[in-house]
């Protein structure tokens, strides 16, 4: 007979067995642990059978348990697949060579079983215990031709990983997956050595938290032992104090190549049957050796593969450094190629500027606002030991830690290297390098003082870059400044004369050439103005101050025979030599809140006064007019009046600060104070007694010589 498994061989085969047993349906019924009583084939009967209740379930637990036949019509209405419902039930045992199979259940409609029909159904089991027992020994038989064929294809591809793999890591995840697979194991780890003797875990399959977490010094424990004698070891039973207590059997063997031992392999199983042997374990063995071979090979072909990207990137900063036209898009390509060439998470270049760090450019980052750290605080000891002791610092912050801002919220490992000269010292910022779970080695640290080095050169040029477009900035708002308060001002006074001129033509000629001379007087007046530009475009050295009291008095003194207003001028305080500029930008202020005065205030009277501080001088304009609201000031740029805009901008540009206080129907106060000399020069980083940038200095100095050689610089009396 041939036995075979699928559904129409027991469909057949069970209705067989019903008229053997002269039953109207039958059924093998097996014992699950955690399950009952379950149909394992059955003729005749609709899908499951609720066997562990009534008559059925006393009827199956005697034949379990006393494996005697019997029969029952007591309580017995079981559904057939027919439609009939079945009144009569006999169970039998199913035993083969003395071992309890299942149960054998017939039934039948409108008459009991008789003994002669209990004793067929049992001759009926003998035959199905033969039939389970061939099916079971096939099943097992196939069942391991699959689990054969399964970890034939497991060992080829954990071959094929062993020799193709050329990533370290991924080498090690791979292969740890694959003899978990090979060996039927529950859980499989990868311990290797560290320079210091310490054994960690590298990759893992089906280990707990605590496992994954286990360290052990080589010749420690028995994974240190294994490392240290390099001798493959199988347990059996929970191991004492082991990682996992869980493990009934456990194989251990070295990653060994070349009398060298990199660490150890641990394959282990949970199932109460023993599942290695001596020949599984030389196995083992010989696949971690060749594992350890193709860890060198890797981490070989890693370092030569690190070289080149390395040696790329150093030549692209190179050319950045030399052949770039914009700093600050260089400095951010950079960044960029940083983070893809080298496998970081992050990148930032911080700049070193007065007490504090500012982001240059970053990856990695998100939107970082505001883009500066202070570097006054002493709370960040990473930070400052960057700074102040010039070399590589590390830091680890979990993604729940509070952290720096430095940080990027992308990484949890951070490596830290100052930007700057080796040989003078000199620090111009810091670059931070993130990861999101990959350490950083000392090989990295090494590699990124270099990077430190290339930078310093791209972050001068970012920097000259800046003092160069503020240079210009601020020339800029001064030519605009120079416009407004001087030949717009006069330029709107011969517009004025001339629309004069053209009433008179109309309504009285004979005073038309008066008004003519005066029209071609502030022309000739404007005309000298732009002479005197002009020759300030040209002069190569500062003409000398303007004398403040005499220029404001002249100021006033049109201002009355202008507009007919009372305006008083008031010195309190020792007289002080200004700095060109500064008494320049100055007598501008005034003569520009003085023409407000007489334009927009509709005032009566008003007041200068000049006063002379220990450090600075203060110049007040007062009327008695109109006044204005704040929200008119707010808006007087859009609206095209950039008067007081200027104003601000005057005082500001040499240090000083401008306040306006107005209120309607009580007049308007202007208070200007100038310091002495300008702030201009940016102050010194707080840590200039450690750090000195004799190059970036010199570019400045250099860029500031430029900007005072220049005719923006010769204007402006800088």
């Amino acid at each position: 007979m041939s036995l075979r498994l699928d559904a129409d061989f027991w469909s057949a085969r069970m209705a067989y067995l019903a008229k053997l047993a002269r039953a109207d349906a039958i059924a093998i019924v097996l014992q699950m642990k955690g399950n009952g009583y379950v149909t394992y084939v059955a003729h005749n009967l609709p899908g499951e059978v609720a066997w562990g209740n009534g008559a059925a379930a006393a009827l199956l637990g005697k034949a379990f348990a006393q494996r005697v036949p019997d029969q029952t019509t007591d309580g017995v209405a079981i559904p057939l697949a027919d439609g009939r419902t079945a009144d009569a039930l006999a169970v039998s045992p199913v035993v083969w060579k003395d071992q309890l199979v299942g149960g054998l259940a017939a039934l039948q409609v409108g008459r009991a079983f008789g003994a002669d029909d209990v004793a067929g159904l049992g001759r009926v089991a003998e035959l199905v215990g033969l039939e389970l027992a061939e099916a079971n020994a096939l099943w097992r038989a196939q069942r391991q031709q699959q689990d054969a064929e399964t970890k034939l294809r497991a060992t080829r591809d954990l071959q094929a990983i062993i020799r193709r793999e050329r990533d370290p890591n991924q080498l090690l995840e791979r292969a740890t997956s694959q003899l978990a697979e090979v060996f039927g194991a529950d859980g499989v780890s990868i311990m290797l050595a560290d320079a210091q003797g310490e054994l960690s875990v590298r990759s893992s399959h089906g280990l707990s938290d605590a496992a994954r977490h286990d360290r052990k010094k080589v010749g420690e424990g028995i994974s240190g032992r294994v490392a240290q004698t390099g001798k493959a070891i199988l347990l059996s039973g929970q191991v004492q104090g082991g990682s996992d207590p869980t493990a009934s059997e456990s194989m251990i063997a070295p990653l060994r190549v070349g009398g060298r031992t990199l660490g150890v392999v641990n394959v282990k199983h949970r199932s109460q049957q023993e599942r290695y042997g001596q020949a599984h374990v030389d196995s083992l063995a010989q696949v971690a050796s060749d594992i350890a071979a193709a860890l060198l090979t890797a981490e070989e072909f890693q370092r030569a593969e690190e070289d080149r990207r390395q040696a790329l990137v150093l030549y692209e900063l190179s050319r950045f450094a030399t052949l770039g036209t914009d700093p600050q898009s260089d400095l951010e390509s950079a960044v960029a190629m940083l983070a893809d060439n080298l496998r970081h998470d992050a990148v930032g270049v911080w700049a070193a500027e007065e007490h504090h760090l500012h982001l240059r450019a970053s990856t990695g980052y998100g939107d970082v606002l505001p883009a500066d750290i202070s570097t006054t605080s002493g709370s960040d000891t990473v930070l400052a030991q960057v700074l102040r002791e010039r070399r590589t610092a590390t830091a680890t912050y979990g993604m729940s830690e509070d952290r720096p801002d430095w940080a990027a919220l992308s990484s949890t490992r951070f490596l830290l290297t100052p930007i700057g000269s080796a040989l003078t010292g000199t620090v111009l910022g810091v670059l931070v390098l993130g990861r999101a779970t990959t350490p950083y080695l000392t090989s990295d640290a090494d590699f990124s003082a270099t990077l430190g080095e290339y930078l310093a050169g791209m972050l001068q040029k970012t920097a000259s870059s800046d003092v160069l477009q503020r240079t210009a900035t601020n020339e800029r708002r001064k030519i605009a400044q120079e416009l407004h308060d001087g030949l717009a001002q006069e330029l709107t006074g011969v517009v004025l004369a001339l629309e004069g001129c053209q009433r008179a033509l109309e309504r009285d000629p004979s005073v038309l050439a008066p008004q003519l001379a005066k029209a071609a007087r502030d022309a000739r007046a404007t005309l000298s103005d732009v002479r005197q530009y002009m020759a300030a475009l040209r002069q190569t050295e500062e003409s000398g101050g303007l004398n403040l009291p005499v220029a404001v008095s002249r100021l006033i003194d049109d201002l009355r025979r202008q507009s007919g207003l009372t305006v008083d001028l008031e010195e309190t305080g020792t007289e002080r030599d200004l700095e060109p500029f500064v008494e320049r930008a100055l007598i501008r202020i005034v003569g520009e809140g003085l023409r407000n005065v007489a334009q927009h205030a509709g005032a009566t009277n008003a007041k200068v006064v000049l006063r002379y501080d220990s450090d600075q001088v203060v110049a007040t304009i007062e009327d008695d007019g109109k006044g204005f609201e704040s929200t008119e000031l707010e808006t007087a740029e859009e609206r095209g009046h950039y008067g007081i805009v200027g104003m601000r901008e005057r005082a500001e540009g040499v240090g000083g600060q401008l306040v306006v206080r107005s209120e309607a129907g009580r007049g308007t106060i202007v208070r200007a104070s100038i310091p002495y000399r300008a702030v201009t020069e940016e102050g010194t980083p707080a840590w200039a007694d450690t750090v000195e940038d004799t190059d970036q200095h010199g570019a400045i100095e250099d860029v500031e010589r430029s900007e005072k050689a220049s005719f923006l610089g010769r204007l402006f009396g800088r």
